[in-house]
């Protein structure tokens, strides 16, 4: 009899480490959703742009970068797509699917570094950067997600630009380009970036 309560006894507590587990990941998905959530939140309202990001029929817009026969940038593609494929890249491809007829890009293979962070970008006042003068315009070491967090800024790449906004996503990869802040409070954006050489 004691030998069965002593199974019972590691059957609760094997259920009771699973249930702690499970609440453990739960609160910390929770805990990671607010803090992301006060975060765009925070960022909305310095725009003036109070809410969250609400996908649309869970979807996202999506512009991504590309580089034309002479080598120089424009947006190969401005879409919308599921939440569940934003953008992939098929091994072999660090860079992805570029545009239609697009160069081989120098950038082939993966170096194991990556970085999280969140830029904000000023209101431009003076100097505003433009496609002509091509103020601020760089260009990243492989491939940037950029996820708008809050207003709208200005993406401009060699050929072209769009306007861009809270909720949108930028896939940069590695072209020129620059960004312009016409509102006058600073845009956020949320940016993993994956580097290749």
């Amino acid at each position: 009899m004691e030998k069965h309560q002593g199974t019972n006894k590691g059957r609760a507590r094997r259920t009771g480490r699973r249930e702690m587990l499970q609440m453990s990941a739960a609160g910390g998905l929770t805990l990671a959703t607010g803090l992301f959530g006060a975060l765009v939140a925070e960022a909305g309202a310095a725009a003036g742009d109070v809410g969250s990001i609400t996908p649309q029929n869970g979807k996202l817009r999506r512009v991504v970068s590309a580089l034309n026969a002479e080598g120089k940038s424009f947006i190969g593609t401005d879409d919308s797509v599921e939440l569940a494929n934003l953008f992939s890249t098929p091994a072999g491809k660090v860079m992805g699917e570029g545009a239609k007829g697009e160069p081989a890009h120098a950038l082939s293979t993966a170096t194991g570094q990556t970085r999280c962070f969140v830029a904000s970008i000023p209101p431009h006042t003076d100097k505003k950067p433009t496609m002509q003068n091509r103020i601020g315009f760089h260009k990243g070491a492989g491939i940037s997600y950029c996820l708008i967090l809050n207003g709208g800024l200005t993406y401009m790449t060699d050929t072209q630009e769009t306007v861009v906004r809270a909720g949108d996503l930028v896939v940069e990869r590695s072209t020129l380009h620059s960004w312009r802040n016409d509102s006058s409070a600073p845009v956020s954006m949320f940016i993993v970036s994956v580097n290749a050489s």
